[in-house]
C-alpha cells in the first residue's frame, strides 16, 4: 500500500459519518422533532422566557412614553430635565455655589464620584434608549411616526406574550393593543384577541403549582366576557342570563384555583420568598379580579328579574287577547 493510499483512508470514515448524520437528521426532520416553530433554543415558555417577559414590561413602557407621549419616565435620565432658561453657555447652581462656564475653564466645576463600569454601561444604554425614541423635531408628532411606534410596541408585546402567555402584564397589554381602535385594532384583530384569550386560559390550565398565572386566566375569561357581550352594550340590550352564568363560572373557577394554589404556596413558604413589591402586585391584581367577579351576581339578578317581568307581561298580554276573543 503506497503512501497516497494510506493518506486517503481517513476520507472514508469522514464521508461515512456525514452520510449517517444526514440520514439521521432527515429522519428526525420528517418526524417533526427538529421543527421548533421559530422558538429558537426553546426559550419561549421556559424559565428564561418568563423572566424576559417580566423584564420587557419596563422596556415597552419606556418606548411608549418616549415615542408616543414624548415623556421621559422618571427612572430614565433624559434631556427633558434640562431647564428652559439655560443658555448653553452657563449653568449655575446657586444653592451649592457651583458654576459651570463655557469658556474653556473648569476650575470651578465640582466633579462627582467616578461611576463604576457597570453603572456607566447602564447609563449609556439608558441614554441610547432616550436618544432613539426622542424626537428633535419641534413640531407635533406626525401620524406616520405615531403608527411606526405603535407597530413597534405591538411587535414587542407579541414577543413578550410568546415568551410567557401566562404572564399577567404580557397578556393584558397585548390584548389592549388588539382591541383598541386608536392603536390600530379592528374587527379582525378583535377575533384574534379572542383566540389569544382562549390560548392563554389553555396554557394556564397546565399550571399546578404557581398561583399567579390563574389571575391571568381570570383576566382572560373576563376579556372574553366583554368581547361576547359588547354587542348587547352597544345596542343597549340586556345581557342574557345564560351568558352571564357561563362567564361567571369560568372566572370563578380561575379565582378558586388561585386561592387553592395560593394557600399551598403560603404553607410551603414560597410566598414569603417573593419580594414585597411582587406580593403587593399580586394582591392588588387578586383584589381587582375579585371585585370584578362580584358584579356577576348583581348582573344575573337584574337579568333574571327582567326576564321574569317580560314573561309576566307576555302572559298578561296573552290572557287579554283570550278575553277579547
Amino acid at each position: 500500500m503506497n503512501d497516497l493510499t494510506k493518506k486517503s483512508l481517513w476520507v472514508i470514515p469522514v464521508v461515512a459519518g456525514v452520510l449517517l448524520t444526514a440520514s439521521a437528521t432527515g429522519s428526525l426532520y420528517d418526524a417533526g422533532n427538529l421543527r421548533h416553530g421559530n422558538n429558537v433554543f426553546a426559550i419561549e415558555r421556559s424559565a428564561y422566557g418568563r423572566l424576559l417577559a417580566r423584564l420587557s414590561e419596563t422596556t415597552i413602557d419606556r418606548v411608549w412614553h418616549l415615542g408616543v407621549e414624548q415623556i421621559v419616565p422618571h427612572n430614565i435620565p433624559g434631556h427633558s430635565d434640562s431647564h428652559a432658561g439655560d443658555t448653553g453657555h452657563e449653568h449655575c447652581d446657586h444653592d451649592h455655589g457651583v458654576c459651570e462656564h463655557d469658556d474653556g475653564h473648569d476650575e470651578h466645576v465640582a466633579k462627582g464620584p467616578r461611576k463604576s463600569p457597570i453603572e456607566a454601561t447602564k447609563a449609556w444604554f439608558d441614554e441610547m434608549r432616550v436618544v432613539k425614541y426622542t424626537r428633535t423635531n419641534p413640531y407635533a408628532i406626525s401620524e406616520r411616526h405615531s403608527q411606526m411606534v405603535k407597530r413597534e410596541i405591538e411587535e414587542m408585546l407579541l414577543k413578550s406574550y410568546r415568551m410567557d402567555p401566562t404572564h399577567y402584564g404580557a397578556y393584558n397589554s397585548y390584548h389592549l393593543f388588539l382591541t383598541t381602535y386608536d392603536f390600530g385594532g379592528n374587527d379582525k384583530k378583535r377575533e384574534h384577541a379572542r383566540l389569544i384569550a382562549e390560548r392563554t386560559i389553555a396554557e394556564v390550565f397546565k399550571e399546578k403549582e404557581d398561583p399567579e398565572p390563574w389571575l391571568t386566566a381570570a383576566s382572560a375569561a373576563m376579556n372574553l366576557f366583554l368581547l361576547d357581550t359588547e354587542k348587547f352594550t352597544v345596542e343597549d340590550k340586556p345581557i342574557p342570563s345564560d351568558i352571564l352564568k357561563l362567564h361567571q363560572s369560568r372566572v370563578g373557577y380561575c379565582l378558586a384555583q388561585f386561592d387553592q394554589l395560593q394557600k399551598q404556596s403560603e404553607k410551603l413558604g414560597i410566598w414569603e420568598n417573593l419580594s414585597t413589591e411582587r406580593q403587593i402586585e399580586i394582591t392588588q391584581r387578586q383584589r381587582f379580579a375579585e371585585r370584578t367577579f362580584v358584579q356577576f351576581e348583581a348582573m344575573i339578578a337584574r337579568a333574571d328579574a327582567a326576564k321574569s317581568a317580560n314573561d309576566e307581561g307576555e302572559v298578561a298580554t296573552s290572557n287579554g287577547d283570550e278575553a277579547d276573543n
